[in-house]
């Protein structure tokens, strides 16, 4: 028998022989898993299928796994889309929001979680109790909005990002990561004359980039779906976020089909492809966020959550 036939043979007999029980459960499960995919792709393809027909062709689907092949594909709504500069002016309020609202995030987040992460840090049961409070009570819809408008933040960018500057959990999911890095790390840095700052910016940091990654992730996923808070404090339609322009469509469609009678709503062209389109637009930026940031986002979870 030749080496690389020893090796193979020797591979085999390392794995663990699986029963027929085994078998079975992983089937099972290989079969939910499946009808889970489906369920969870299937409105995704409705979207997209709808965003790619021509409007007569939306008007005569009966429906179905049969209605998600196209016999014809149009770009139209896509071009109306492109060309549409409230859209784009949404799309860089956004922009903004989200990029700026992460930075904000995660620098509050990171301040805050590194010296409650130090168990000699005086009080620190009693600020994660206050913080924890904050979980579970919050101060009211009408008190934040009083709040935000007196302090003049109303149709500003402001409005929507210092009201949610820092979040409870995620700050909690940092600290348990700086936690579990080991202290002799900081030991060695205060022996070479760092201080903490130091020690956050030089050697705390660059290990946290997985939870950062994944916090991050959170915290943009958020500003990006959101809209509440948009429709609380934002009355210019200039700096309405994508969310709230695709609200309105959809607000507005639906307002359109309940006034127009039927025989004059038969001439329209329904507006779903419109609304489809605007939801692969708006989900786009995500869509193509998250497979760079898995890799970090896995690992800081699996850190956070093992060693916590």
């Amino acid at each position: 028998m030749s080496i690389t036939e020893t090796k193979g043979h020797r591979a085999k007999n390392k794995g663990i022989a699986q029963t027929r029980s085994d078998k079975v459960f992983e089937t099972i499960n290989i079969f939910l898993l499946c009808i889970i995919l489906f369920i969870t792709l299937f409105p995704l393809l409705i979207v997209v299928q709808r965003s790619l027909v021509p409007p007569e062709d939306v008007m005569m689907s009966s429906g179905g796994l049969s209605s998600l092949i196209p016999h014809r594909i149009t770009f139209d709504y896509y071009g109306y889309v492109i060309n549409n500069q409230v859209i784009w002016r949404a799309y860089g309020v956004t922009l903004t929001r989200a990029a700026l609202g992460t930075a904000v995030n995660l620098l509050l987040t990171i301040m805050t979680a590194y010296p409650l992460s130090k168990k000699s840090l005086p009080g620190n049961r009693q600020l994660m109790l206050l913080f924890f409070i904050t979980m579970i009570f919050s101060g009211g819809m009408i008190p934040t909005y009083l709040l935000v408008t007196s302090l003049g933040l109303q149709d500003t960018i402001w409005a929507l990002i210092i009201p949610s500057a820092l979040s409870v959990y995620n700050m909690i999911i940092m600290r348990t990561f700086f936690r579990s890095l080991p202290i002799e790390l900081e030991e060695s840095a205060r022996i070479d004359g760092c201080n903490d700052i130091m020690i956050l910016i030089r050697i705390i940091l660059p290990l946290s980039l997985p939870a950062i990654a994944s916090v991050g992730l959170f915290y943009a996923v958020w500003h990006w779906n959101t809209f509440m808070d948009g429709v609380l404090y934002i009355t210019d339609r200039r700096l309405w976020p994508l969310q709230i322009l695709l609200r309105e469509t959809l607000l507005t469609s639906s307002m359109s089909e309940l006034e127009l009678n039927n025989s004059f709503a038969e001439v329209l062209p329904p507006p779903q492809g419109l609304i489809a389109t605007e939801i692969i637009v708006t989900m786009l930026p995500i869509i193509c966020t998250y497979p760079l940031l898995q890799k970090h986002f896995v690992k800081g979870i699996l850190i956070g959550s093992v060693k916590g």
